[in-house]
């Protein structure tokens, strides 16, 4: 995919993208630098969007 960071492992990573699948009903683009700076998901699997 892209880049790893090491703020986020694979496993999160993969987490985050099927839920930003799961929510906009189709799957992200981004690489896994910007996926990470612009999301995050909780214990709970409750995707975060991070604005600024």
């Amino acid at each position: 995919m892209g880049i790893r960071i090491a703020k986020y492992d694979g496993e999160k990573l993969t987490k985050i993208r099927e839920k930003i699948e799961l929510v906009f009903g189709r799957a992200s683009t981004w690489d896994d630098v910007t996926i990470s700076e612009r999301y995050n998901i909780t214990g709970d699997g409750d995707l975060i969007m991070i604005l600024r």
